[in-house]
């Protein structure tokens, strides 16, 4: 069993969250503990605040409540699943603004002795993404999918050195539910 913690930024009325339900739906059927961190409901704060930013080398970084809480939860996590739908090629504003936001010096990353980067998230052996995207496979590896390259890969090199990955998309408005179950029965 593992402790997954799912970041969504889909919002409420979007019929393709209909991805992420499935998802936490096959993760939890499987035996593992999801935690949700809905996002646009909870009605993130999409960007960084000028004490956030000055505070962002410091020893104490974490200024605000609604980070704090995100980060303990990323500290208490086996596993990683962003879901969001891809817009322009990419995720949207909001998911970006908390993986700016959150994964800071001393959650995502820290430095050694030398003061090189070594992987702060040595707690996280799986990460994945559920997405439904406009465009087809072949038009977002044009574009160089960023969502897909900052999770999967650049996020990747601060969790565990065994970290395994998932990624699930699917075009907008036809989510697959038995191939979401199929791709998250392995986790």
């Amino acid at each position: 069993m593992r402790r997954v913690l799912v970041i969504d930024a889909y919002r409420p009325d979007d019929p393709d969250r209909q991805a992420v339900d499935e998802a936490v739906t096959a993760l939890t059927g499987r035996g593992h503990e999801v935690t949700r961190i809905e996002l646009v409901p909870d009605g993130f704060v999409p960007a960084m605040t000028v004490a956030e930013r000055e505070a962002y080398h410091a020893d104490e970084n974490i200024v605000s409540d609604e980070v704090r809480r995100s980060a303990d939860l990323v500290r208490d996590a086996d596993a990683l699943l962003f879901a969001y739908p891809t817009t322009t090629f990419t995720m949207p504003q909001i998911m970006k603004a908390w993986l700016e936001r959150v994964l800071l010096p001393g959650v995502a990353f820290v430095f050694d002795s030398a003061g090189r980067v070594a992987p702060g998230m040595t707690n996280i052996r799986r990460i994945g993404i559920v997405t439904t995207r406009p465009h087809g496979r072949v038009a977002t590896a044009r574009a160089r999918d960023s969502g897909r390259a900052a999770v999967l890969r650049a996020l990747r090199l601060s969790c565990a050195r065994t970290c395994r990955r998932t990624f699930v998309a699917m075009p907008t408005g036809r989510v697959d539910a038995a191939r979401i179950r199929r791709r998250f029965a392995r986790w």
